[in-house]
């Protein structure tokens, strides 16, 4: 992020508190970044409170036209990717749908591979 040209969007389930977000913004100058107050952005879904606790953060994302509308506005005509903790498939329909490519591998292989047993058929 030392980059000027890179910007983080971080997609979270709950509003940060101002304390929070003050302690994100001191640890980005800490490390040198420059203006992080415009290149950090947290968005949350405004959906998320109204699913079920079962649905996850980007099936709520997508559900969410005033999220997804402000993820758009930061990605338009800029070179972005998706970067998923755990990939699944309402991840790519999210790529799909923003037109964003998502670093990631399939989602089925993913899900195999992701468990002890599928590490230990990989080694």
């Amino acid at each position: 992020m030392k980059d000027p040209n890179v910007d983080v969007i971080y997609i979270c389930p709950y509003t940060l508190t101002k304390e929070v977000e003050k302690y994100y913004m001191k640890i980005l100058e800490l490390v040198e970044i420059e203006n992080p107050g415009s290149r950090f952005h947290v968005i949350v879904p405004e959906n998320y409170v109204k699913f079920p606790g079962h649905l996850s953060l980007t099936q709520a994302l997508l559900y969410s036209p005033h999220a997804m509308k402000r993820i758009e506005e930061l990605v338009r005509e800029k070179q972005a990717y998706i970067v998923p903790g755990k990939s699944g498939d309402y991840d790519v329909k999210l790529s799909i749908q923003l037109g964003v490519p998502i670093l990631c591998g399939e989602p089925d292989k993913i899900n195999v591979f992701s468990t002890k047993s599928g590490a230990k058929r990989i080694f």
